[in-house]
């Protein structure tokens, strides 16, 4: 069997093939080797593959960038998860499409599960909602929040390097939900993969936070004076050209039922990080 990864330059699609382990053939495709915007590019990629499964990590994650651009926005994330739909159909390959905490409106104030109504408030969230729908009823939608990449700079490491320098670290209080760590993450869209799970599914690492929250637990994993992390001045509502959710936490209830192992606490995670970055 073949396994198939698009947008595997990302940070997400990066760890998904340093950690593939299914002993099958993995083919990875970065925007150079595959323009998933292009419907005859992709039909034409896919039938030659002939992938068992598609793990579509494609994304604009420019969210304000999206704002001032919906067409693309909508060409990246929902045309082009249809573009896959539609062959991965013809040969029986299951797909798996990673969306986001950002089809929610923020207005809760408890972690949303799968079932919970959505309301984007951007564009980004709005598009990444309709590529849910065009992946099809027998995909695997992954949403996650808050990404931290595991070969590559992170918050931690902005915090550490604040820290390092005895300098005030300043860090929005203002919205809270889910960092998840790649590295927690790969393994659990894996397993959805080779199960071929079908719906939504919510996938983050425990734990719901500020950014704010989330330096202070650097700090205190380093042992250095949590203080230094100081709240971000509040922004404007219209200072950037797209709207956040203020509240868009994430349970993993899906999760739960289907019996897999608890996604381990975010702050575990930050101290595995420190604790690499400190060496």
């Amino acid at each position: 069997m073949t396994v198939m990864v698009t947008g595997a330059a990302g940070q997400l699609g990066r760890e998904l093939v340093r950690t593939y382990s299914g002993g099958d053939r993995l083919v990875s495709l970065d925007r150079v080797g595959l323009n998933v915007t292009d419907r005859a590019a992709v039909h034409a990629a896919v039938r030659s593959i002939q992938p068992s499964v598609i793990v579509n990590c494609a994304a604009w994650t420019d969210v304000d960038g999206c704002e001032s651009d919906p067409d693309r926005a909508f060409l990246v994330h929902a045309d082009a998860v249809c573009f896959l739909h539609e062959v991965a159909n013809d040969i029986d390959a299951h797909v798996v499409q990673v969306s986001t905490d950002y089809v929610f409106d923020g207005l809760e104030t408890v972690p949303y599960i799968e079932t919970a109504g959505t309301n984007p408030l951007n564009v980004y969230g709005q598009s990444k909602k309709a590529g849910e729908t065009l992946a099809g009823p027998l995909a695997t939608v992954v949403r996650t929040s808050w990404l931290q990449p595991a070969d590559a700079p992170g918050m931690v490491d902005r915090v550490l390097s604040g820290l390092s320098a005895r300098e005030e670290v300043a860090l929005p209080a203002n919205r809270r939900a889910c960092p998840t760590f790649v590295g927690d993450l790969a393994p659990v869209i894996w397993r959805l993969a080779e199960e071929r799970v079908a719906g939504l599914v919510h996938a983050t690492n425990g734990g719901v936070t500020s950014w704010y929250e989330f330096g202070r637990s650097v700090a205190d994993a380093v042992g250095a004076d949590p203080d230094q992390i100081v709240p971000s001045p509040i922004e404007k509502p219209d200072s950037r050209p797209a709207k956040r959710p203020p509240y868009s936490a994430l349970d993993n209830s899906v999760l739960q039922v289907l019996g897999y192992p608890e996604i381990r606490d975010y702050r575990d995670a930050v101290a595995e990080a420190v604790a690499r970055a400190v060496g």
